[in-house]
């Protein structure tokens, strides 16, 4: 039995001999037990052949070799670029009114198509005359009886500077003159020549408003404020003088008229016009035909 265990543990030693010097001769060697080299040189098992194998590794002082290029791309280079991915459905805001006036070269209309020019970007010069009718003229002589001066039909002429405010509405301002010759003056039932006149200057700002009605024609109407200068001539002699006018006073005009769009330079306009002053003997009205030039 002694001699049996002996025999055995002489085997077990010599078999663990072997395969020490085995291990111990595979060392550092390609499969050997500690061979990380052919662990490091072994290529993606995804990769395609021949496209991205691991650098060689040479001496430590060296940098890696660059891979293989791939068929199709130029040397030194890795893998070829992934597109982008597709873009996103996102929000994006209308563009704003100003923004789409900009691209197209014309001006914005804050008003619409229906609503004029923008706030002064168009101005006007207009100028006419026409009919100017002269209401009488009540006061008292020089013996301090009610008198009356009639008038002919007389002359007004008057110049515009204007501009448009955008939704159809237009401010100006007018100078004016109007003058008409005494016809004859009454007092105490007797009438009698009268050879002077009355003449009237205003300078008024007036604003307008036109009503479009999608042609040529477009009425408008208007009011205006300002000033007045009155100077008339007495009328009559000795007791039946009746003195004239010569004031400043408040004016006040209202208007209606008629445009008639002979093209986008030029208009013409026939209008209505009554001007009365704070001085309540003196109104008047007037017929007038008018040429506007559009800037």
């Amino acid at each position: 039995m002694h001699a049996r265990l002996l025999r055995l543990g002489a085997v077990l030693a010599a078999g663990s001999a072997v395969l020490m010097g085995a291990a111990s001769a595979g060392a550092g060697t390609k499969g050997g037990l500690y061979d990380m080299n052919a662990m490091l040189n072994q290529g993606h098992p995804f990769a395609t052949p021949g496209q991205y194998q691991a650098p060689a590794m040479t001496a430590p002082s060296r940098a890696p070799a660059p891979p293989p290029a791939a068929s199709g791309q130029p040397a030194g280079q890795g893998m070829a670029p992934i597109a982008p991915p597709p873009p996103t459905l996102r929000y994006t805001p209308p563009p704003r009114p100003g923004d789409q006036a900009a691209a197209s070269g014309e001006p914005w209309q804050p008003f619409g198509e229906g609503g004029g020019d923008p706030w002064f970007s168009r101005y006007y010069v207009s100028f006419g005359g026409g009919a100017h009718f002269q209401n009488d003229l009540d006061g008292r002589n020089a013996a301090g009886t009610p008198s009356t001066i009639e008038f002919d039909t007389g002359f007004v002429g008057q110049v515009v500077l204007g501009t448009n405010l955008g939704q159809d509405f237009r401010i100006e301002a007018e100078a004016a003159y109007r003058i008409a010759d005494y016809d004859q003056v009454t007092a105490g039932g007797a009438s009698a020549a009268a050879n002077n006149d009355l003449a009237i200057a205003t300078g008024i700002i007036n604003v307008l408003y036109d009503i479009q009605l999608g042609s040529s024609f477009v009425p408008f109407l208007g009011a205006g404020l300002g000033v007045a200068q009155l100077d008339g001539g007495d009328a009559g002699s000795g007791t039946q003088l009746t003195p004239g006018k010569d004031t400043t006073e408040l004016a006040l005009q209202g208007i209606v008229g008629l445009t008639y769009q002979y093209s986008r330079a030029w208009n013409w306009i026939l209008d209505a016009r009554y001007l009365g002053t704070s001085d309540d003997d003196v109104d008047a009205a007037a017929i007038t035909l008018n040429f506007r030039y559009n800037l």
